[in-house]
């Protein structure tokens, strides 16, 4: 699960998201989703930073998209 701030709007979330998953290699989009829980739909520009990023998070992968579940970050 990747730890965010869930308090913030969408394209802040997005953004934070597409900056933690950056360092994985290059981020082509990422889609927040809050319903029916928090996650993230991360396209990498390809497979193996796809594996990487979804290992890392305990994600899903299709193609080179990672579905990541979104947890609300400890303060």
């Amino acid at each position: 699960m990747l730890e965010v701030d869930l308090q913030v709007e969408d394209p802040q979330l997005g953004q934070s998201v597409a900056e933690t998953c950056a360092r994985f290699g290059s981020v082509r989009s990422v889609k927040v989703h809050r319903s029916p829980s928090a996650f993230a739909l991360v396209e990498m520009a390809n497979r193996e930073q796809t594996s990487e990023l979804a290992a890392t998070y305990g994600g899903s992968t299709f193609g080179t998209c990672a579905l990541l579940h979104l947890q609300q970050k400890a303060t």
